[in-house]
Formats: C-alpha cells, structure tokens, sequence
C-alpha cells in the first residue's frame, strides 16, 4: 500500500489543463473527482487509481466505499473547484473528502442508534413516517405533482426512493439529536458577561471615516503653478456656492479615486503624508478644508463621516456572544454524545 499526498506536479497540472479544454464541462467534474480523490487517499498498486469502490471505513456491519464519500463531497468539491484555483483546489480536494468521510461514519452510527430506539416504539416510526409524509407532500407541491417531482429527481441524478430512505434517516436523526443533543445545551446569562469580559477585544471597533479628496496636479497643467492654482481656486468657489463635492472630483480631480467622487478609505488616509493627514484628522464630518498645497498640486478635501473608535457595550453584542456560546455548546454535546456512541459499536477507518 502506497500514500499518495496533494502534491500536485507542474506536468500534471498542465496536463489536465489539456483535457480540460477538450472534453465536455461534466466529464471534466467527474474526473477532477475521482483523480483528486485517488490522490488523497491510501491506494492501491504505483498507479495512483484507486477503485471507487474500495473501502473507506467500517461501521458496525456496514461500509463506506470510496464512491460513498465522492457522490455525498459532490457538491462541495464543485463550490471549491469555482472558488480556487486549481492547485489550491487539488490541495483542498483532500480535506473535504477527509471530512466527508468523518461526517459519513457520523451519520451511520447515528443512523444505527435511531433505528435501534425506534425499531421498538411504533408510536415513534408513526411519528416519523408522518413527519416524512408531510415533508414529500409539501415538496411536490411546490413542484406541482408528483411526477415532476420524480422527472426533477431524476434529471438530477437522484433516486427519488433512496433520497425518500435519506430524509426518514434525517428525521430520526433530528429526533435524537433533540433529545440527547439540543435540548440538554444550557447557556447561562452569567456566562455571556464573562465571556465578554474575558474577550473584550472582539468588541473594539476600529475608528473609521469617509474622506473626499480633489486633487489639481501641477503635471496636468505643464507644471505651470499659477495655471494650476487658478483651476483650483475656481473649483473651490463652485463648492463653496453648494456644488456636489463627488461630482466635481469625478470631472476635474486627477487623484486617486477620482471615478469614485475622491473616495478615499481609512487604511488609504493613513497613507496620506503627515502634512496633509493632519489637516484631514483636523476636519470635523460634513467639513471642508481650504486650498492645500503640496509639492505635487492642490488638494480640496471633505471629511464626510468619523466614526471613533470604542468598545461596543455589552448590551449591544449579547446576542452575538450567546450565539457563538450556544453553537459552541452543541459541538461539544454533539462530540459527546457521538463519542459514547461510538464506544458500543466497531468503527474502523481504513488506511
């Protein structure tokens, strides 16, 4: 047995980018999958192939084939494969078939428990079935009948009766996780004030300001100063008789962000020099500097909003610490709950 790791050759990237531009958009997703999975894998031979369905892990009396991990990572590998490049991409082939992989071992021993709770109590399967019932009924009607609800499965390469068995697994999946899961998750009001306290960094908002800028460049005017100053001044009359700051940077500034009406943020006034920065952080919001002059023009400008640094109040972020509190509680339950499971069953990864 032979690992082989995301390491993606120059010649081999360049390869596929040969295929890529000769076969169809489909079979290319197909093949980046199943070339992308061989490689993050243990496989089998000096090849590099590895069959799809070799096996992956076993749960109890059940396995999970290569091809398992591949259709349920599906859809998560094309999102990754729009979103990075293709050597990134190549590189996190391998942890979100990792990570399916863990998900699917997940899903079968809950699978397992719920059958073995509800296998014996009709009064739940009822429950469940009706849960089902009302979930595909609303599905097709939405749809508009049930054979356009079978003709849209089928298109999309789905089977209409294994993905009915998907949902029932999920409903009791649900009806567990609620029981043993989310509805033990206790949040105490004096654990969001200490969380806060402890974290008070998270809550520091940064200063902020919107700044306007109208630059007259010497340059643009043969170097010629007096030409340069006369443009200026007449623009900041314009201003000063109420016309729009952003329209008159759009036509006449040949500064930085000048299609945007002068424009500037405040990482970018931070790059200001210190002569011309001290102006501006002397401008209070909605005021106008006068004529400034630097060695490469004139520059007119606005400060339009300041924000000032400061810690938000607890108030105003509770609910967002309660949040990350709460979600963080369910993954620990989860954890737990999974691992005690985990413990009555036999589970084995394969290498």
């Amino acid at each position: 047995m032979k690992r082989y790791n995301i390491n993606v050759s120059h010649l081999f990237v360049e390869r596929l980018k040969i295929l890529k531009a000769i076969i169809p958009p489909y079979a290319w997703f197909l093949l980046i999958v199943i070339t992308a999975s061989a490689t993050s894998y243990e496989t089998k031979g000096d090849s590099g192939e590895e069959n799809v369905n070799s096996v992956k892990a076993i749960v109890g009396d059940e396995i999970i084939t290569q091809g398992d991990v591949i259709k349920r990572a599906a859809v998560a590998i094309r999102e990754a494969q729009e979103r990075y490049a293709e050597r990134e991409f190549y590189e996190k082939v391998n942890e979100i078939l990792k990570d399916t992989l863990d998900e699917l071992i997940n899903r079968k021993v809950l699978i397992k428990e719920a059958q073995k709770l509800f296998g014996s109590d009709e009064a739940q399967m009822k429950e469940v079935e009706k849960d089902l019932d009302s979930f595909v009924k609303g599905a097709v009607k939405n749809v508009g009948s049930l054979s356009k609800y079978y003709e849209i499965a089928e298109s999309q390469g789905i089977n209409p009766l294994e993905k009915k068995n998907e949902l029932k697994e999920d409903i009791m999946i649900d009806k567990i996780m609620k029981e043993n899961v989310y509805n033990k998750v206790k949040v105490q009001p004096k654990l969001l004030r200490r969380y806060y306290t402890e974290n008070i960094g998270e809550f520091r908002q940064k200063k902020e300001i919107s700044l306007r800028q109208i630059m007259i460049k010497f340059s643009a005017h043969n170097n010629n100063k007096e030409e340069t100053l006369a443009v200026a001044q007449q623009i900041l009359k314009r201003l000063e008789k109420g016309e729009d700051f952003a329209s008159m940077a759009k036509q006449y500034s040949n500064g930085p962000n000048a299609e945007d009406g002068g424009l500037w943020s405040f990482n970018e006034v931070n790059e200001l020099r210190k002569d011309l920065r001290d102006v501006v952080y002397s401008l209070k919001d909605n005021e106008r500097s006068k004529l400034i002059e630097s060695p490469v023009g004139y520059h007119i400008f606005k400060m339009e909003l300041i924000k000032p640094e400061k810690i938000q109040e607890f108030e105003e972020v509770q609910d967002e610490i309660y949040k990350k509190i709460y979600r963080e509680e369910i993954s620990r339950l989860k954890q737990q709950y999974l691992n005690s499971l985990k413990a009555g069953i036999f589970v084995k990864v394969i290498q």
